[in-house]
């Protein structure tokens, strides 16, 4: 895989695909609109060549007021439409306040979706203040810290979990902070269970 990592940068160019273009445009009008955002989950391992379906992208984005919110959903409606509602105000208060998440999909087109939340959690927090610049084909887009993501991935636990994080560590073996993630994985899951010395294989070594 042809990419350059240097500290919070990642550049990698290859051919976009759909859920890639899905994502860029997304993201392009919640930089328009100055949100602070970091993609999760599923999608950290695809965009790396993790070969699996996904229907959704899991993005979380900055505490805001409900007026930032409201520009935002203006502008979002030229392009994308919530699958929950379509009133801003009941999206803000019956959902993104009580830390639920809204979904976003383009219009016509229900998947693939974004799960759109308000950081609230420490690791949601942790993601976003620590979040990775990747450069996809010349295109931004913000993804969260490796290590986070492995780690949390393990903690999920499901085998498509599993997988997902050792993709990400294999691909990023020599280059991720190892003293971060085992620290992590501390947090988060029993360090010294079986699963992470399966599909984390060499964690232990140095």
């Amino acid at each position: 895989m042809d990419f350059v990592f240097s500290g919070k940068k990642i550049i990698f160019n290859r051919v976009l695909s759909d859920l890639d273009k899905f994502v860029i445009d997304f993201t392009r009008v919640l930089d328009k609109n100055n949100i602070r955002y970091v993609i999760v989950s599923g999608y950290v391992s695809i965009v790396f060549g993790r070969s699996r379906y996904t229907e959704d992208v899991d993005i979380i984005v900055e505490q805001m007021e409900y007026e930032k919110f409201e520009d935002l959903w203006d502008d979002l409606e030229k392009e994308f439409e919530c699958m929950n509602t379509d009133d801003p105000k009941h999206a803000y208060q019956a959902f993104l306040k009580e830390y639920a998440a809204i979904r976003f999909f383009r219009k016509g087109f229900p998947f693939p979706n974004t799960e759109f939340k308000l950081a609230f959690k420490e690791h949601d927090l942790e993601s976003l203040n620590n979040s990775i610049e990747l450069i996809l084909s010349e295109n931004r887009i913000i993804i969260s810290p490796l290590e986070m993501h492995i780690a949390f991935k393990m903690h999920l636990g499901s085998e498509k979990d599993f997988r997902d994080a050792k993709h990400v560590y294999d691909v990023f073996k020599e280059h991720i902070d190892r003293k971060k993630l085992k620290l992590l994985l501390k947090q988060f899951y029993n360090i010294n269970d079986s699963k992470v010395k399966e599909y984390l294989s060499g964690l232990y070594d140095v």
